[in-house]
């Protein structure tokens, strides 16, 4: 068994984002992402890290929500759905504060969601949505895990369906956490801080695929910290960039 414990300060999206660790030695340079685990799995858990913000599983907007509604998850499966008819272009203010125990973890998901819808001829085309929430969860146990979500997105409809959107923006993400796992012989990624910047992502939100854009990304973990580059092909393939190595991640595995 292992125990992770693990506080990370907050730092503002578009700032310069500066990493410390706790280690016996202050004058030791921390580690490069690869002298802890592989590329590879450091991959996967970006692309998991990325398709959970987008649809809302971490908390925050659920973009799968399409472009009639605006969705908000909070934490993990708990979900509270803001779906009204505001006049188009009029800012909505919604507090968020939604509570929920699914076995003996009780979750709690708080804060501020900003949106107003777009539209074209008066009908609803995309909106835009700023939102900043916390999250937290805990077991009778001791563990505990407390995580904050800021994103800032543009969402459009590309069709007269709605099928289609698509969507830039920024995401970020960081966590701290108390926690006991099984996981010694398992690669294991904990990121702990991400930052990413969405690039004209092109979404089918009946397929649940991302078509195709991109999205540049930091991310930090206990002990290394990486920049890269996410470049979505369709069919549920994403390849991830670090350091000009390139894995191509299946995601279709990943829950929406």
């Amino acid at each position: 068994m292992k125990k992770f414990s693990k506080m990370l300060l907050p730092a503002l999206a578009f700032a310069v984002l500066l990493y410390s660790s706790c280690r016996k030695s202050e004058n030791a340079p921390a580690p490069a992402a690869s002298s802890s685990t592989s590329t590879a799995a450091t991959s996967k858990a970006i692309a998991l890290n990325i398709i959970q913000s987008l649809s809302g599983f971490k908390g925050g907007v659920n973009l799968m929500g399409g472009v009639d509604s605006v969705n908000v998850r909070g934490a993990r499966r708990l979900c509270g759905c803001v779906n009204t008819s505001p006049l188009c272009g009029f800012f909505t203010d919604s507090l968020v504060d939604l509570s929920s125990t699914e076995g003996d973890t009780s979750s709690h998901a708080g804060g501020n969601l900003t949106f107003y819808f777009n539209c074209q001829n008066g009908q609803k085309a995309g909106y835009t949505a700023y939102d900043s929430l916390g999250f937290s969860r805990t077991t009778p146990q001791g563990w505990a895990q407390n995580y904050y979500v800021k994103q800032a997105y543009t969402i459009q409809s590309l069709d007269s369906k709605h099928q289609f959107i698509g969507v830039s923006g920024d995401n970020y993400f960081y966590q701290t956490m108390n926690l006991t796992c099984g996981c010694n012989n398992t690669p294991y990624v904990d990121i702990e801080n991400s930052n990413y910047v969405l690039n004209n992502l092109n979404i089918d939100v009946c397929k649940k695929d991302i078509l195709s854009g991109t999205a540049t990304f930091k991310a930090y973990g206990e002990g290394w910290n990486l920049s890269g580059t996410l470049t979505f092909l369709g069919n549920h393939l994403v390849d991830v960039n670090i350091n000009g190595q390139v894995t191509r991640v299946n995601i279709s595995q990943y829950c929406w």
